[in-house]
């Protein structure tokens, strides 16, 4: 008896939804693609529990007859491709005929539609991938697929998602994508009867942009237009003043596809070297358009990966284009802040030679360090210190973070920490998934001090921040935090990744905002010290609990044995 056996058809597509699949914003992502392929002008997405219980999709595409819409539900069943030619040159967002079907196999599905022309509809409704009802209906021109009870026959992939909101924080993320890969769709997304997400059809990507990430961003991102031996980029980036701490506004696209392109994405932040520090990434939108024989989107089955065939020429003409577009007049913002009228000249920062002083309680006596006296300052950055035993070099703005953040946890645990109201509320536009977070953060935030209110849509009023970041500017301060609490733990650049938390368990929502506001309070690198200042924050260091790593799991001290520096030089006494 032979031991290789044909899988059964459910299976086989169980285990292609696991490819396809992995959470609400894979389905999404797959009946949006299918939608714009129908030649959609309009679609409205409906989510419930962040699409775990409801996810449904309604457009006005093209439509399917009866025997067409029990066909899709066939395993490489699909109108988009017919031949191994067409697979040279793919034109449409899906080809391969695995989604539908994988999405129905783990779901309890529902899908009606009425093809062009045509009297009457169809409707076909079931569960794990079998029909169990199906006849004709009467519905408008267009497809409506309902995916209700997500991962429902396999509650293993069910344990696996996250909490509601970031669920719909990424599939807000995956409808923003491809509505800026998409201008002329207009696509509207509601949560729990609640719009979201609206995308008005648009005349350029510019106008999507201001939609979808605030006009107000969109007025200020800068011109990107090059084209050479038939391959074309177009879009807009962000001056380096508009910079992020996250990559997630770092968006490309390739003949209308959002996609994901390690090296692209390199290129695209080397054309911005030197003008940003290492742990920063920009704003930008970038759609590359060239003949489809030029690059394979056949590469992994979610078609988020593309192989290009002269990948040199692509990222030789995304840098040149970049760099052509910051050559423009201000670029570069002034190293000295300008003060403007409004909130962002009451919360402007201050230049960093006046920064305050580091302690601003009288001196007072303090017990001895655990590392032993100062001995000065190295680059205004490392405050060194030495005992009978070995020398000392300490982070100073890493150990003053520490410091503040066990003082305002001992603060927190009295009540929330002071904060400081804005002379002028501010209104900051954000990306519906960074609102989808900021909601979810809301009752964490009050305790720290932050005063966050929705005033419709997508805009935000910020009433007050933490007394301690009152000199931080407001909106750079928000979507600091958003960059922070959002990402996940242990993915801040500079700092390692399994290093948040320091015991293999991810920290608290509460922990790592009070970590964002040490860090952004204490004392920055290059700032001179007084020893006196140094020997304080020596002392209190001492009395932490964790003196030698930062909130964020950043070693605060480098040490040199004595011994081993007498050995080396051969010094006997």
């Amino acid at each position: 008896m032979s031991r290789i056996k044909r899988l059964p058809d459910h299976l086989v597509n169980q285990i292609a939804a696991g490819e396809v699949v992995e959470r609400p914003a894979s389905v999404l992502k797959e009946l949006l693609e299918n939608a714009i392929d129908a030649g959609a002008g309009r679609v409205s997405v409906d989510l419930k529990d962040s699409g775990r219980r409801l996810l449904r999709v309604v457009d006005d595409g093209v439509g399917m007859t009866p025997e067409e819409l029990e066909l899709s539900l066939e395993r490489h069943a699909t109108s988009k491709i017919a031949s191994e030619a067409d697979l040279q040159q793919i034109r449409s967002l899906g080809f391969r005929g695995e989604a539908l079907p994988a999405i129905c196999a783990v779901s309890r599905f529902s899908l009606m539609s009425r093809a062009r022309g045509a009297a009457r509809g169809a409707i076909v409704k079931g569960e794990g991938g079998e029909i169990r009802q199906r006849g004709a209906v009467d519905c408008s021109e267009g497809t409506t697929v309902e995916i209700a009870d997500l991962f429902f026959n396999t509650p293993a992939r069910l344990k696996f998602l996250k909490s509601p909101h970031a669920e719909l924080a990424a599939a807000l993320r995956v409808a923003t994508q491809l509505a800026l890969a998409q201008p002329a769709l207009h696509l509207r997304v509601t949560h729990n009867e609640r719009v979201v997400l609206t995308a008005p059809k648009a005349s350029s990507l510019s106008d999507r942009v201001g939609a979808l990430l605030g006009y107000d961003l969109a007025g200020r991102l800068l011109e990107v237009k090059r084209e050479e031996r038939a391959v074309a980029v177009r879009g807009v980036v962000g001056p380096p003043a508009l910079a992020r701490g996250y990559r997630d506004d770092m968006i490309l696209i390739v003949n209308g596809r959002p996609v994901r392109d390690t090296q692209l994405l390199q290129t695209l932040l080397e054309a911005y070297r030197p003008l940003l520090a290492r742990d920063q990434f920009p704003v930008a939108v970038l759609a590359l358009e060239l003949p489809p024989t030029e690059v394979d989107v056949n590469v992994h089955p979610t078609k988020a990966w593309v192989r290009f065939r002269q990948p040199r020429l692509v990222q030789e003409l995304v840098f040149a284009a970049v760099q052509e577009a910051l050559r423009a007049p201000d670029v570069v913002s002034s190293p000295r802040p300008i003060a403007t009228s409004g909130p962002a000249a009451e919360g402007a920062a201050l230049p960093a030679r006046d920064q305050p002083a580091l302690f601003k309680e009288a001196p007072a006596g303090y017990a001895p360090s655990l590392f032993g006296a100062v001995v000065g300052q190295l680059q205004d950055t490392f405050v060194v210190a030495a005992n009978e035993e070995e020398v000392f070099f300490v982070d100073q703005h890493v150990a003053h973070e520490r410091v503040l953040f066990e003082r305002l946890k001992a603060d927190l645990a009295t009540g929330p920490l002071p904060s400081q109201d804005l002379l002028f509320p501010l209104t900051l536009e954000l990306g519906s998934a960074s609102l989808a977070l900021l909601e979810e953060w809301a009752p964490a935030l009050t305790v720290l001090g932050f005063d966050v209110q929705g005033f419709g849509g997508a805009t935000l009023l910020l009433r007050a921040v933490p007394a301690l970041l009152k000199g931080e500017e407001p909106r750079r301060l928000l979507e600091a935090l958003v960059d922070e609490v959002g990402s996940p733990p242990g993915t801040r650049a500079g700092y390692p990744r399994d290093s948040v938390g320091h015991g293999g368990a991810a920290p608290p929502l509460v922990d790592r905002a009070l970590a964002f506001v040490a860090c952004r309070a204490a004392i920055k690198a290059h700032a001179p010290l007084d020893r006196e200042e140094m020997a304080r924050l020596l002392a209190d260091l001492s009395h932490t609990e964790t003196p030698y790593f930062c909130p964020h799991g950043r070693p605060i001290v480098s040490r040199l044995s004595l011994r081993e520096i007498k050995r080396e030089l051969k010094r006997t006494w």
